[in-house]
């Protein structure tokens, strides 16, 4: 009897180590203020990085055991904003979203507090990450959660996630056979590599632009010399 229960502490305890998380993280909306007189505008649409991550997750979903999670990010201030000019509560309607698909947000306000979600050492609490995937607005060197949305005396810090900021992000957070998707515009022109260089993992990301137009998980933009790369 003794031998069987320590075989099956020995056991939990080694689901409790191997088990890792399923992490999508969102980044917001420009304001119809800043974006209505460009010519090339964005986000006419409020949740295209809401949408796609909900999809994302319902298709993640159908190859997970029941009660697998699947964490999700959320950059807070870009939908307060837009709620704010558009008077609709948006945080609501994105937690009922979430909601029917099993998933539910957590909303981080910085990038500080992102680096803290995403720092993991494969405990219970805090286990390894196997999948990363990024839905938002991109540049080839940034990942930028709040584009268009609010002027701040030109700081970067609230606004973008910049290559020189991954030293913030470990390696041992995540799974050795870890899977990472940036679908911003551009990522795979330098991010994606610089990620891979300094995280340790590889990442698929845009060569040119992503389009969300149509709905759930974007697309290449049409036009010459797209592509998905590492």
């Amino acid at each position: 009897m003794r031998l069987l229960l320590a075989a099956g502490l020995l056991l939990l305890t080694s689901f409790q180590i191997t088990a890792s998380d399923i992490v999508l993280i969102s980044g917001g909306p420009a304001l119809r203020s800043f974006e209505k007189f460009r010519t090339a505008s964005h986000d006419k649409y409020w949740g295209n990085f809401i949408d796609a991550a909900v999809s994302r997750a319902k298709e993640l979903k159908s190859g997970l055991k029941p009660g697998d999670p699947i964490v999700w990010l959320v950059f807070r201030p870009s939908y307060l904003r837009r709620t704010e000019e558009d008077q609709q509560d948006y945080l609501k309607i994105l937690e009922e979203r979430g909601q029917i698909v099993g998933i539910a947000p957590i909303y981080f306000d910085n990038k500080d507090q992102l680096f803290a979600l995403l720092r993991r050492d494969g405990s219970k609490d805090k286990p390894k990450i196997s999948r990363l995937e990024y839905f938002g607005h991109s540049n080839k060197k940034c990942w930028m959660f709040d584009y268009s949305n609010r002027v701040d005396g030109g700081a970067l810090e609230p606004l973008v996630l910049h290559v020189d900021d991954l030293d913030n992000i470990s390696g041992s957070s995540f799974t050795s056979d870890a899977e990472c998707v940036s679908y911003g515009c551009h990522s795979g022109e330098e991010f994606s590599q610089r990620w891979r260089m300094i995280v340790g993992r590889p990442m698929v990301g845009a060569v040119g632009k992503t389009d969300y137009s149509d709905g759930g998980i974007p697309k290449l933009s049409t036009g010459k010399g797209g592509s998905w790369a590492y």
